[in-house]
């Protein structure tokens, strides 16, 4: 006990009996015939003194029994609340690699900023409308070394169409013709990458499922992966909050979902790398074939189609 509570339930202790003390003094003074003419007053002291003394023993039995009691109380709800929300919450979104959720719209100029050579950039999107007026930090950014690899929607496809009826603002023909706008603005690009760019770019133009937006850095340095996810819901994907997500690059085969220690951001890195693989399935059957070059696949730079194709390590 330290010396400020001791001082404090000596405090106690002098009022409880100075208190008792006073009442029984004042008390026999009252009683005195001889001081009569004060007894009024001695008695208002008295009784002071029983009060004091009442209501310090009062309060000193409420803290010793009935506060002490509540204070366990506290603490055992305190627990179980930090079990549920700190342990099940906080604790398994770390574990599951989350890190939070951007504020509303995806920040592409401030991703576009921080990546390095030797950077890997997975995108897979319908299209997004403020990319024609971004085009140039995309193009900036693959001329510094970065590579990036996109899964971008078909225009004119079925699902397309059907995406449109439920995003707000659009219409299927605004939507197919931001599509093609989208691939256009990525062709420009494309024009301006010659085969001196350390940096690639690999264009799949598919037409099944969007399923989620992605879009995943890898960062070459530290080996870390982040992964920015979002959900195709009535507003357009452009101006939807995203969910950030952070893991370690775990190389060839590795089954995440399989461990306790699973983590979402694998779970989506290994989502685009099977897409990558099915659109590129089809190209490969393409080739096979001796058709001529297929159209739902662009890259630069032009004389270096293999790599384009490939993903990170591969």
């Amino acid at each position: 006990m330290t010396t400020t509570k001791k001082l404090k339930w000596l405090l106690v202790l002098v009022l409880i009996f100075g208190g008792f003390a006073i009442y029984k003094f004042f008390s026999v003074l009252a009683a005195d015939l001889s001081l009569k003419e004060y007894a009024w007053l001695f008695k208002i002291v008295s009784e002071f003194g029983l009060f004091l003394s009442v209501i310090i023993s009062v309060g000193y039995v409420h803290h010793w029994l009935i506060a002490e009691e509540e204070h366990r109380e506290s603490a055992i709800n305190l627990r179980e609340t930090l079990e549920t929300y700190v342990n099940k919450i906080l604790f398994n979104s770390v574990k599951r690699g989350f890190l939070g959720i951007t504020q509303k719209e995806f920040d592409f100029s401030q991703i576009m900023a921080g990546l390095k050579p030797g950077d890997y950039v997975y995108w897979l999107i319908t299209f997004d409308p403020r990319f024609k007026n971004k085009s140039r930090e995309l193009e900036n950014a693959i001329k510094n070394g970065v590579h990036f690899r996109l899964l971008i929607l078909k225009d004119g496809c079925r699902i397309g169409e059907l995406r449109a009826t439920e995003t707000t603002g659009f219409n299927p023909h605004e939507f197919n013709e931001y599509s093609k706008l989208f691939k256009v603005s990525l062709e420009d690009v494309i024009g301006r990458i010659d085969d001196a760019t350390p940096g690639s770019l690999g264009v799949f133009i598919y037409d099944g499922l969007p399923c989620v937006p992605l879009f995943i850095i890898i960062r070459n340095a530290s080996k870390k992966v982040a992964v920015y996810s979002s959900f195709y819901l009535t507003e357009p994907v452009s101006k939807m909050p995203y969910l950030n997500w952070e893991t370690v690059l775990k190389l060839g085969n590795q089954s995440s979902f399989e461990s306790d220690d699973w983590n979402m951001a694998d779970l989506f890195f290994d989502y685009f790398k099977t897409r990558w693989e099915i659109e590129r399935s089809k190209l490969s059957a393409g080739d096979n074939s001796g058709q001529a070059e297929p159209a739902n696949f662009i890259h630069a730079p032009a004389a270096a189609k293999k790599l384009c194709l490939t993903l990170y390590n591969e």
